[in-house]
C-alpha cells in the first residue's frame, strides 16, 4: 500500500495494528459502551501529541472539564502545565438549538494555532441534541466533518454504543459511515471477571489487522496486549 503520513495513537500496541498510526488529517470514531475506556483513549492520544511537541485540543460535550483533567492526572498526565502556553486547550461546548453555531465553535478551536490533534467527546450528544431523521443527523455530522477537515487536525471523536444493541457501532448508527476509521472498545463482565477487547472495524488508506485484540487499562493507560493475561 502507498506510504501514508501517520499520527501515532499513543496507545501501546495499537499502532502495530494500523500500519503505524492514524492517517494524518483523518477522523476516527472511537466507540463503545459505558466504562470501556473511551475518555482514557482520548487523553492518552492527546498526551502522546504533547510529548511530540504538538498542539492539541479537547472538546467535551458531556463531562465537566475539571473532571476530565482530574481523571487524566491519575495516569500521570498533567495537562494543566501545557495549557499555560496554549499548547493544550480543553473546552466544554453545549450543543445549542442549531448546528451551525456549534460547528463554528468547534472549527475555531480546531483551526487555532495550527492544531495537530483534536478530540470531540462525545459526538452522540450533538446528534441527540439536534434530533431529526437519520438523514438529517448524517447531514449535520457531514457538515462538522467537512469543517474539521478544512482545519486539518488528526481527529478522534467518541460515541456510545447502546447496551441493548450488540450490532451497533455507534449511537444513532450514522457516525461510523462518516468517519475515516472506526475503533470499537468492548467491555464484558463474565462472572467475577472483566474482559476488554479492541477491534479496528474500518481504517481508510490502511491495511489494518482484523479481529479483536485484548487490552488492559494499566497505571500508564490503555495497553493492547498479545495475550489476554486476565
Amino acid at each position: 500500500m502507498t506510504d501514508v503520513p501517520r499520527v501515532s495513537t499513543g496507545i501501546d500496541g495499537l499502532d502495530k495494528l494500523i500500519e503505524g498510526g492514524f492517517p494524518e488529517e483523518s477522523i476516527t470514531l472511537i466507540s463503545g459502551g459505558a466504562g470501556c475506556g473511551k475518555t482514557i483513549f482520548c487523553n492518552q492520544y492527546l498526551w502522546d501529541g504533547l510529548q511530540n511537541g504538538e498542539t492539541v485540543r479537547y472538546i467535551s460535550l458531556e463531562e465537566p472539564v475539571d473532571d476530565i483533567m482530574k481523571d487524566a492526572k491519575v495516569f500521570g498526565w498533567d495537562f494543566e502545565k501545557y495549557s499555560k502556553d496554549d499548547q493544550y486547550k480543553i473546552a466544554y461546548i453545549k450543543p445549542s438549538s442549531g448546528s451551525r453555531g456549534f460547528i463554528d465553535k468547534v472549527t475555531e478551536l480546531a483551526s487555532d494555532e495550527n492544531v495537530n490533534r483534536l478530540v470531540i467527546d462525545s459526538i452522540s450528544v450533538m446528534l441527540g441534541a439536534y434530533g431529526g431523521t437519520q438523514a438529517k443527523k448524517r447531514d449535520n455530522l457531514y457538515d462538522l466533518v467537512r469543517s474539521i477537515k478544512r482545519a486539518g487536525p488528526t481527529t478522534i471523536m467518541t460515541s456510545e454504543i447502546p447496551e441493548n444493541d450488540e450490532d451497533a457501532l455507534s449511537r444513532f448508527n450514522v457516525s461510523e459511515f462518516v468517519a475515516d476509521g472506526v475503533v470499537v472498545l468492548y467491555y464484558t463482565g463474565v462472572g467475577e471477571g472483566t474482559f476488554r477487547n479492541l477491534e479496528v472495524r474500518k481504517m481508510r488508506r490502511t491495511d489494518h489487522t482484523p479481529g479483536t485484540h485484548p487490552f488492559k487499562i494499566t497505571d500508564d493507560g490503555i495497553n493492547v496486549t498479545k495475550e489476554t493475561g486476565f
